[in-house]
């Protein structure tokens, strides 16, 4: 499970390691739409999310969310778009 390198304390209490990860992957991904988010959705984005990248720094995930969602999210576009490679062909098979 990911930890914060140091205690992180909101309103003077330490936030416990879930509520970081939320912290630390929402600022992550408000700072990456220029702070265009809808707080509710990103909630609901966080919480999702947490589950399976419990073991990944909040910020790295934030970065794999944005470019997943990158034409999903309103207002914004990824500056180059992915294009998946040709699938490759197995030797001996046609």
């Amino acid at each position: 499970m990911w930890k914060p390198a140091k205690p992180i304390v909101m309103a003077g209490s330490v936030l416990t390691d879930q509520e970081a990860w939320w912290n630390e992957f929402s600022d992550e991904f408000r700072e990456l739409c220029s702070g265009e988010v809808d707080s509710e959705w990103l909630a609901g984005l966080a919480g999702t999310l947490y589950p399976l990248n419990m073991d990944r720094a909040p910020r790295e995930a934030a970065e794999v969310a944005f470019k997943t969602l990158g034409d999903e999210l309103p207002g914004f576009e990824l500056e180059e778009p992915f294009t998946p490679p040709p699938p490759r062909r197995r030797p001996g098979l046609h």
